[in-house]
């Protein structure tokens, strides 16, 4: 399955990949800003606290606040975390070593995109993979290193 770049349109679940991205290309940058402007963005709970650990001190903090606020929360209830062990326990059983070892947010990102029937927006192979394993649509935000 060929990598797809997003062409910035439709709502999306934005995992921290896509907003680190943003800030180093201009063009990832212009199409999630716009994004953004329409209301198609989404975040959750994961992703804001690694945007906030992220953040250079209190203004920084300030500033991913106000980056969300507005935005529509995907919720990661209980369905979700339970989703989060259920996945890890089937690709565990694939029998390849470590095949469960996705970083935490990656599951739950997907998984809450799933779980909504968003797609995720992503710069990141981890949720390539889970995207196609889960049958989520996944879209890079953009090309490159």
């Amino acid at each position: 399955m060929a990598a797809r770049i997003w062409d910035g349109v439709g709502p999306v679940l934005v995992d921290t990949s896509a907003w680190m991205r943003a800030r180093r290309d201009p063009a990832a940058r212009e199409l999630l800003l716009s994004a953004v402007q329409r209301g198609e963005v989404c975040w959750c709970w994961p992703v804001r606290y690694e945007l906030m650990v992220d953040a250079r001190g209190p203004e920084g903090i300030a500033a991913v606040e106000r980056t969300l606020e507005g935005m529509r929360e995907i919720p990661v209830d209980r369905a979700v975390q339970r989703a989060v062990l259920a996945t890890m326990r089937e690709l565990a059983a694939t029998g390849s070593h470590g095949a469960h070892r996705f970083p935490l947010t990656d599951l739950t990102v997907a998984l809450a995109a799933q779980a909504t029937g968003i797609d995720v927006l992503h710069f990141d192979q981890h949720l390539e993979r889970l995207g196609e394993h889960l049958g989520i649509g996944a879209h890079w935000i953009s090309q490159g290193s």
